[in-house]
């Protein structure tokens, strides 16, 4: 792996019991995008659920604070790292001592590798390594090499930030993760079934506008209400997103989404789509 790669899939969310559905759900839509043998998504899943829990246990006492999930593919292997900002884990303590919380003997015995580090200004970082063959067969199909990591920013109480490459797994990864929060958010069936065609639509966007091979949006749900900010595009690209119209056909966004903007940033572009379901 090159050193200027990134994470293929980056998650930036606040520690709470309902982010741990929606770091599944994620896990799932990668899992998809990359043909994953089921035992292997079953062992990750675990783990890492695992690592996300004793952070929202243990690391910021009865408060919340930021959880960084980082998932990478490597030749032959699937590497993950959780972060946290909190108190810190004493890696000290007998893994079966159940203060911890953490599920460190399950982690050990799914994970090819487990490590359980100090990170610089406090917290943990868990990072878990899992084998990506098994009897000389591939457990997973490989993506393009990911592009650099760019930061993600701090996040509010129910957003949730993402950062994804290469731009072809958007579509199932984005995808999933607008669909979980949707379905927290109470979406009736109707408007719930729009949101994949939002996200496709925002997909193919960027498949054809984002200014590198990598993305990041911010994912936010509300009683009711789902917004996605994406980006960085080239400067320019999205005006066809918030016409009534392009040649005569109805933009699909206009059609679904309930707010449209395009919005000037440092580095390009960022599409602004709030999606509302209006019942009653």
């Amino acid at each position: 792996m090159n050193d200027a790669d990134g994470p293929i899939v980056g998650l930036l969310l606040q520690s709470r019991p309902q982010t741990l559905t929606i770091v599944r759900g994620v896990l799932s839509g990668i899992a998809e995008t990359l043909e994953m043998d089921p035992e292997l998504l079953d062992d990750l899943k675990t783990s890492v659920s695992e690592a996300c829990n004793n952070v929202v246990l243990h690391a910021y006492g009865e408060g919340s604070g930021p959880m960084e999930i980082r998932v990478y593919a490597e030749d032959g292997e699937i590497r993950v790292t959780v972060d946290d900002e909190g108190v810190g884990l004493d890696r000290a303590a007998a893994p079966s001592d159940a203060s911890t919380g953490i599920g460190v003997s399950v982690i050990e015995a799914l994970a090819r590798e487990a490590h359980f580090s100090p990170r610089p200004g406090g917290g943990t970082e868990v990072t878990m390594t899992f084998a990506g063959r098994r009897d000389d067969h591939p457990l997973f199909t490989m993506p393009r090499s990911a592009g650099a990591e760019l930061p993600l920013g701090p996040v509010a109480d129910g957003e949730v930030g993402l950062s994804l490459s290469p731009v072809s797994m958007l579509a199932v990864v984005l995808g999933r993760l607008a669909r979980t929060l949707a379905a927290t958010a109470h979406f009736s069936l109707d408007r719930f079934s729009d949101v994949y065609l939002v996200t496709d639509t925002l997909a193919a966007h960027a498949a054809g506008a984002a200014l590198a091979d990598r993305v990041l949006a911010r994912v936010s749900a509300s009683e009711r209400r789902l917004r996605v900010v994406l980006g960085p595009f080239r400067r320019g690209s999205g005006a066809a997103l918030a016409a009534s119209t392009t040649d005569h056909v109805s933009s699909p966004l206009t059609l679904l989404a309930d707010e449209i903007a395009v919005r000037e940033a440092e580095a390009g572009e960022m599409v602004d789509v709030v999606v509302v379901d209006h019942r009653r």
